[in-house]
């Protein structure tokens, strides 16, 4: 049935009458008319005609309606073939049986043309409705599609080039402090890094909530300490709040489970979004981070952060508009302070996912109150506190703010990598982080170079140590040049780069072949630090 089609309808009654009268009642309304004289013949014909809509008579020789409301509706749809049944029990328990075993209606015998043509008109117009529905949900689920290649593609296209850009100023950065070079190229390097990072952070806020839309984001559920992930926190945002001279600090209100089960990556990405947010809005002051458990009787236990600050504050309509994407309090924050809108909406959507909520309480020019909870999953035999543990501090080093780690510096002597990239830029940076660590490093410009490569190394039996396979690249894309690799023979560790960084996409890495996987932009100590575990573990095969 097409908007050019008249709709489709199968008689089948085992009476000449019942036929000719069901027959004449719809003969005026445009339907294309079929008939068949008992069940056998009605249940050919389905198959045959695929109708939109079938009369089925109840009783039958050889095959009953039931059979054939069975056969009809264990092959198609209700969508595909509507069945009212047209049936002369009037005591109630033939109709039940009817509608539970997936009829859309009944016509009772005998029935008036008018009440024949009602029902039919019903039973097409609901046919109509159900099938534009899922006309409208395959065109919303192609432009989900569709939006998330472009996402991906986004993604890639930026990603690529800030590898290049924050490899080659964090190399840059370290040559300055090395030489003593002057205060301006310094800074200006900070600020190149800087404005990079803010970069990256938009692009993955607006990955974030487009996984957040489509259900997709990953969230783990493992057990974390609140005084831990506080405590990271605080660390992590420490420097950007000595720039504007504001002073962190962190309460907590005891008793406060030693351990939860949640997700501390997203918890840590709350609170760095609100710790943020607190520190673009606050000239002067203290921004402090209170943590507190929240038995809920008859609820589950929750654990509650809240940020609080000195900031600008807002008024009630500013509120109004919070949490919603894109949005800020008002046009001109966006002038004067940066920003998308998109922290505050990704924030509610990981509270929604963790089994909590956002809240918030401003004054104009007092400073701002944001409360998020998260579920703490089951406490039992969990350790109430009643006072902080003390922590045993940990240097620079430990908490990988070291420069250039010495261990990684020779990591990878003598070992021979090779690098699938077809971006000139990253050819060079990603082999300058793996020579600087002591590999061989051969590259090859695109998939298929990349296959030959490898296969001409495993012919005269001398491996590469670790293959990085670029998954976009032309000729060849990664994909398939791993895919060929493997089915080929080739035995030896590939690690997979791409600058995507949608869900799934180390999963398709991994399924065509790929050991594991790095996303751009490529960190430089992750990076040595893969290959290197690769290599050891070849040596002990």
């Amino acid at each position: 049935m097409s908007s050019n089609q008249p709709p489709k309808i199968l008689i089948v009654d085992d009476s000449d009458v019942v036929r000719r009268i069901l027959s004449k009642a719809l003969l005026q309304d445009g339907y294309e008319l079929y008939t068949a004289s008992d069940g056998e013949e009605g249940r050919q014909k389905v198959h045959a005609l695929k109708p939109d809509l079938v009369l089925l008579d109840v009783e039958m020789p050889v095959l009953d309606g039931f059979a054939v409301l069975r056969e009809v509706r264990a092959n198609f749809k209700v969508d595909e073939v509507a069945v009212i049944m047209v049936t002369s029990q009037n005591d109630g328990k033939g109709i039940t049986r009817a509608f539970e075993e997936g009829a859309f209606d009944y016509i009772p015998k005998p029935a008036t043309d008018s009440e024949i043509k009602a029902r039919v008109r019903n039973a097409i117009r609901a046919l109509e409705l159900l099938r534009e529905q899922k006309s409208l949900r395959k065109q919303a689920e192609a432009a989900n599609r569709s939006k998330s290649a472009f996402l991906a593609n986004m993604s890639h296209e930026i990603r690529t080039p800030m590898t290049a850009i924050l490899g080659y100023t964090e190399i840059l950065e370290l040559e300055a402090k090395s030489l003593q070079l002057p205060e301006l190229i310094s800074d200006s390097l900070d600020t190149i890094k800087r404005n990079g990072g803010h970069l990256m952070e938009l692009i993955n806020d607006i990955l974030d909530l487009s996984k957040i839309e489509a259900g997709k984001l990953d969230v783990e559920s493992i057990c974390c300490s609140p005084q831990t992930i506080v405590e990271e926190v605080l660390e992590l945002v420490q420097v950007r709040a000595e720039a504007k001279g504001l002073k962190l600090e962190a309460g907590y209100q005891f008793p406060l489970p030693a351990e939860i089960h949640s997700d501390p990556t997203r918890i840590r990405q709350i609170l760095i979004n609100l710790i943020g947010n607190a520190i673009k809005f606050t000239e002067v002051g203290t921004i402090r981070l209170e943590t507190s458990f929240l038995e809920n009787p008859g609820g589950e236990p929750q654990v509650q952060f809240t940020v609080i600050d000195q900031g600008i504050g807002m008024t009630e309509s500013q509120m109004a508009s919070l949490f919603r994407p894109f949005s800020q309090a008002d046009s001109s924050t966006t002038r004067k302070y940066g920003g998308t809108g998109l922290g505050l909406t990704i924030c509610k959507r990981l509270t929604d996912v963790l089994g909590g909520d956002i809240s918030a309480t401003s004054e104009l020019n007092q400073g701002s109150r944001f409360s998020a909870t998260v579920s703490t999953g089951n406490l039992e035999g969990v350790q109430l506190l009643q006072e902080l543990p003390e922590r045993k501090a940990h240097t620079a080093h430990e908490s990988g703010s070291a420069a250039l780690p010495e261990e990684q510096a020779f990591a990878l002597k003598g070992k021979k990598i090779l690098l699938a990239e077809d971006g000139p830029d990253n050819q060079k940076l990603i082999s300058f982080i793996l020579k600087k660590s002591g590999a061989e490093v051969t590259v090859a410009e695109n998939g298929e170079a990349a296959r030959k490569a490898a296969m001409r190394a495993l012919e005269i039996g001398l491996l590469y140590d670790v293959v990085l396979m670029d998954m976009q690249m032309p000729i060849l894309d990664g994909y398939s040049a791993t895919r060929l690799l493997r089915e080929q023979g080739y035995p030896g560790p590939i690690i997979s780069l791409t600058a995507n960084a949608m869900e799934g996409d180390r999963e398709k890495c991994i399924s065509v072949g790929c050991d594991d996987h790095l996303t751009k932009p490529i960190d430089r100590r992750k990076l040595v630090s893969m290959v290197a575990d690769f290599c050891e573990a070849e040596m002990l095969v």
